[in-house]
Parts: structure tokens; C-alpha cells; sequence
């Protein structure tokens, strides 16, 4: 598929004759604005920009000849200014081509127009034809493309807004007989765009979301290894490296410098793990104009090391995505590679181009980020080469930063940075680290199983340590033995027979604590188990309360626990059973002593 787009030159069979992609396309156009009666699309700048560069296939072929859509694309070339808007505009209407095949082949008619489906009566065929295009299946209630099916109502109602501004203009196409005939077709186009607004979420985008969402978490973590970022940045240095010596000794080529561009590019974006478009669209007067505050007072609030940063790295300010203002923290190292490709930017890139990353006798005036990265990882040995990404990256430090105690500023400071809002921070970027998520919360289930002890109170759970594993062992291990690494079935298979154990034990207990009368209830639960909880209840609530004498020996025997306000481990729990001969089980002396101590606070 990115051979297709990118290659001119590739060639597709067409009636069993083969055409050069960029042939078919231009033949394409030539058909289509021949067979237009308004001649109205031969004189759009989408017709110059968009058509010719476009896939020459069927779907293309109807984007070109249908009015409405031709119209749709003109409009939102005129509201971008980006340079890759050719590129997203023959993506917007090559979707709604596919739209409007899909429902022409629901209702058996090639001769529908897309002006034809924005009318109440063909919502519900226009539904159908978004979920067959989305790949819905009815049954699992999924989609192959859950975004296509989300974002075509958005795209439904601009050309529902473009329609009526056709119609209210009288344009060549859409011109009414009768005052009368505009507006009741402007009705129909608008109660076709309430129902979009009122009906859409329902019939698709909810469950497309849901299962969006679905797709998102189940899909693994994959960030990229620190391991592989090193070889990554160590190798592609000595790549950078190598072709400074070419120049130094005047033996560069095209090779050379386009390598070199490559480098210096894929370092950036590294660097700054920025966007791949934030850093290949940089232009040379942008890179050259330094935009730096002189503001002294706040440079007496930066620390010695902080103001050594600001002079050793150049602070570049580029136009994202949405036309933001990003910025591009450039090292001194790359700066001197910077240097080298200005230096020698004449001998392979012309003068009109304006752009910083321009490859030598290519297509397009800019080298593309994701292109260099790849290109590069081909030459190294990773462990997990497509990790390596500028999205991949851009998460993996969102999710670092989840370790680091950072301030509310710091991160709106630090999302600024990023080229997003704090919310797109927490929502898109920042990632569960399951391993890191799973220790902490874990900590906190654990303490709300026996109460948060006071030796806790105003601690942050990083510097809470769970010892000896006191929370453990009374739920899911045998006290007495320590708990060892197992694989996950193991450790499963061990934790259902440990609850089993735990079972049994709590039915000994009640065995010793239950009144003898009672006792042929008691055996008659160890053999049914399925009785009933109201039955159970009744048992438990039978137990035998402590003693004076018995509350006085487990206070002199744990005095050091109690007079720290901690627990004593179930190994030292059993030592004091063994001792005293009690009948108690280790889970009910432990409660004891948190009652003791929640009376003892």
C-alpha cells in the first residue's frame, strides 16, 4: 500500500494492459471533466492539485466525476494551509467515493449521485453503507475500521453545509427551477443533517468507539527498549559521523548528503520525541531566526546547571499540527551537523526550496521522518525495531514521566512542549505500566484488607515497603512458607489450592469454636459445599470470645509489635500457637491484635 501511494511509477493492470499508475490517474482526470455538463471542475484548484496525484482506481474515478464531492474537496483545500493538505484532502474524498459506491450497490443503481443521499428518506441506507465500508460485523458488534465509521458522520454533515451553500448560491449543478424547489431541497438537506446529529452516535459511533476503545487497551504495550534507543542513537551517530568525514574531505555525493539529512532528522525527532511532521516541515529561515526571551528576573530563578542547558541547546520554534507553535530543542551536536548540510546545501538541493530536511532529486521538497527511521533501523540489530517511531516514542516518555513526582506546572509545561493538551497527556500518551501500576495499587488493596496502620499516615506509596510479607500470607499463601517466583499458571494453580487450604482451615476453626450441640451442622458444611451463606453466617457467628487471659498473654507475647503499632508475620504467629496451645487460627489472632491496636490509637 505505501509503495502504491508514494511510487509514480508503479505499475497497475487495468483490462489486462498495464498503465503507469500516474497515467491512469491523469486519464482519469481527462475523462472526468469531460464528462462534467457544467464544466464546472475543470476550473477548481482541487482538479490541479489533488487529481493527478491521486490513486488511478475506481474509487478515485468516482471522487473525480461526482460534483458534490469535487466541490467538498475544494473547500477543504481552502481551509488548510499545511503542507501535506493535498495529501488529506484525496484521502476525505476518496472516503466518501467509497460511501457512495457502497450505497449505490445497496440499492442496485450506478446513476446515484452524492447529492442524492443527503435526504431523510436514505438516512438508513447511509448507515448501511458506512458499516459495510467499516467492516461491521452485527454479530461481535465490531468494526475492521471503527474510525472510518466514527468520523464519516462529521464528514456527512460538512458536506450537508457545503450542499446548502451550493444550492443558496445557485451553482452550476445544483440551480432550482423555483424559489420553492431551493428551499424544500434545503429542508431535505437539513433534516438529513439533524438526523446525522441526532441518530449517528446511536447507529454507529458509540459502538464504534467502544470497540475503538476495546481494540486500544487490549493491543500490548509496546514501547521501545532503552536498549534499542541507545543502539539506535550510538549507530546512527557513527552514520552521521561517517558522512562528516566525506564532506571534510570533499568526496560527498547526493548519497552522502541525503544519508546525512536522514540522520540528522531521525536524531531530532529522538531527541525531542517529537512529531514526525513537527520537525521534517522545519524551514531554513525558521531554524535561522532565533526567537529568545530577554528575560533576566527569570533567569535568576533557573539553578547553575539549568542556565548551562539553555546556552548549550538552540531553542527552534516551528508550526505544528493545528498550526501550533512547537518548539525544537536542537543539541550542539546536531547543530554541527546542521552546519555541514547548510554548508553544502547548494550543490544538491535548489535554491526555491525552502525546507530545512530536502532530500536531493525527490518528489517532495521535505525528507519524511518516519521514512529516515525506518531506513535507519534496517542498518542496526534491535531487539524490537518497530518500537522505533516517533508515536512510540512520544508515549514512551509520556509513560516515564508517570514515575517521576512531577507538578501540576511541570506537566502543562511539559505537554506544552509535547505539542498537546494536558488532557491529550493523560488520555492518548500517558500508558499503564502494568508492572509499575500493579505495585502500587497493589499496596493499597492490600492495606484496605487490614487497615491503613499508623506508621503509614502521610506517607506517599513510594515510600511505603511491604515487608516480610505480612499482607500476603494469611490470604493466598500457606504461612509458613515464603513465596517463590513461579510462571503465571503455576502461580495460579497455586493460589486456588491455597484458597482451598484457607477453607478448610476456617471450618477447623469453627469446628473448635461452635458449641457441641452444633457440631453436626458443622461437619455436614465440610462435606456440602455448596451450603448455603445463610448458614455459614449462622456458624461464624457462634464463635467463642477472647478471654482476659488470653488477651493478656498475646499482649505480653507481641509487646514489641504492638508498642510499634506493625504485625508479626504468620511464621511468628504460629511460634505463639505452638507455645500456648491455642485453638485460634493465625487470620483471628491477627485481627485481634488490629483491634488492639485500632483501641491502642
Amino acid at each position: 500500500m505505501r509503495h502504491v501511494k508514494s511510487c509514480a511509477h508503479k505499475k497497475v493492470s487495468t483490462n489486462n494492459i498495464n498503465y503507469k499508475s500516474s497515467y491512469v490517474s491523469q486519464s482519469q482526470t481527462v475523462v472526468a471533466c469531460a464528462l462534467d455538463p457544467t464544466d464546472a471542475i475543470s476550473k477548481l484548484e482541487v482538479k490541479e492539485k489533488v487529481f493527478n496525484m491521486m490513486r488511478g482506481d475506481q474509487i478515485s474515478f468516482v471522487a473525480k466525476k461526482d460534483l458534490l464531492i469535487v466541490h467538498y474537496g475544494e473547500s477543504y483545500l481552502k481551509s488548510q494551509k499545511r503542507e501535506r493538505k493535498e495529501y488529506s484532502c484525496s484521502s476525505k474524498i476518496r472516503e466518501l467515493a467509497r460511501l457512495l459506491i457502497a450505497y449505490r450497490t445497496i440499492v442496485n443503481d450506478d446513476s446515484v449521485s452524492f447529492k442524492d443521499l443527503l435526504h431523510p428518506e436514505k438516512f438508513d441506507n447511509v448507515v448501511l453503507a458506512t458499516r459495510n465500508i467499516s467492516g461491521f460485523d452485527p454479530i461481535k458488534k465490531s468494526f475492521q475500521s471503527p474510525s472510518i465509521a466514527m468520523h464519516m458522520g462529521t464528514s456527512l454533515k460538512t458536506v450537508s453545509d457545503e450542499l446548502i451553500h451550493l444550492v443558496l448560491k445557485g451553482s452550476k449543478g445544483f440551480k432550482c427551477s423555483s424559489p420553492d424547489e431551493s428551499r424544500s431541497w434545503r429542508q431535505d438537506i437539513k433534516n438529513f443533517k439533524k438526523l446525522v446529529e441526532s441518530r449517528w452516535n446511536t447507529e454507529i459511533s458509540s459502538v464504534a468507539n467502544k470497540d475503538l476503545n476495546e481494540k486500544r487497551w487490549q493491543k500490548p504495550l509496546l514501547v521501545p527498549f532503552i536498549n534499542d534507543v541507545k543502539i539506535f542513537r550510538e549507530e546512527t551517530l557513527k552514520f552521521a559521523k561517517e558522512c562528516e568525514q566525506l564532506f571534510l574531505k570533499g568526496t560527498d555525493t547526493d548519497v552522502t548528503y541525503k544519508m546525512l539529512v536522514q540522520c540528522t532528522l531521525a536524531l531530532l525527532i529522538l531527541f525531542n520525541r517529537r512529531r514526525i511532521g513537527d520537525v521534517q516541515y522545519l524551514k531554513v529561515n525558521d531554524y535561522n531566526s532565533e526567537t529568545k526571551t530577554n528575560f533576566q528576573d527569570f533567569e535568576s530563578a533557573l539553578s547553575e546547571p539549568e542556565k548551562v542547558l539553555t546556552r548549550q541547546y538552540k531553542r527552534v520554534v516551528n508550526g505544528g499540527k493545528g498550526s501550533r507553535a512547537v518548539v525544537i530543542l536542537v543539541p550542539q551536536l546536531l547543530q554541527h551537523f546542521i552546519s555541514i548540510l547548510l554548508e553544502n546545501r547548494h550543490k544538491y538541493i535548489p535554491v526555491d526550496n525552502q525546507y530545512m530536511f530536502a532530500i536531493p532529486h525527490s518528489k517532495l521538497k521535505w525528507a519524511q521522518g518516519d521514512v529516515a527511521i525506518r531506513h535507519l533501523t534496517t542498518k542496526m540489530k534491535l531487539q524490537n525495531a518497530a518500537a522505533i517511531s516517533s508515536n512510540k516514542l512520544r508515549k514512551h516518555i509520556a509513560t516515564a514521566m508517570q514515575v517521576l513526582t512531577m507538578s501540576k506546572n511541570d506537566c502543562k509545561q511539559f505537554s506544552k512542549f509535547m505539542g498537546h493538551t494536558e488532557k491529550t497527556h493523560e488520555e492518548f500518551y500517558e500508558l499503564p505500566i502494568d508492572i509499575y501500576q500493579t505495585a502500587k495499587v497493589v499496596k493499597v488493596l492490600l492495606m484496605m484488607e487490614k487497615g491503613v496502620p499508623s506508621e503509614y499516615k502521610g506517607k506517599s506509596l513510594s515510600d511505603i515497603e511491604i515487608a516480610d510479607n505480612e499482607y500476603i500470607e494469611d490470604n493466598f499463601n500457606d504461612p509458613d512458607q515464603p513465596l517463590t517466583p513461579t510462571s503465571e499458571n503455576a502461580t495460579a494453580v497455586e493460589r486456588v489450592e491455597d484458597v482451598n487450604a484457607t477453607a478448610v482451615e476456617r471450618v477447623e476453626d469453627v469446628n473448635a469454636i461452635v458449641p457441641e450441640d452444633d457440631n453436626r451442622n458443622v461437619s455436614a458444611l465440610t462435606k456440602n459445599n455448596h451450603t448455603s451463606l445463610h448458614k455459614k453466617n449462622n456458624l461464624l457467628n457462634k464463635r467463642q470470645g477472647w478471654r482476659t487471659e488470653e488477651i493478656d498473654l498475646l499482649k505480653t507475647h507481641f509487646r514489641d509489635f504492638i508498642n510499634k503499632s506493625t504485625y508479626p508475620s504468620g511464621s511468628q504467629i504460629n511460634d505463639f500457637i505452638k507455645a500456648t496451645n491455642s485453638t485460634r487460627s493465625v487470620l483471628v489472632i491477627r485481627s485481634k491484635i488490629q483491634h488492639i491496636l485500632k483501641q491502642k490509637n
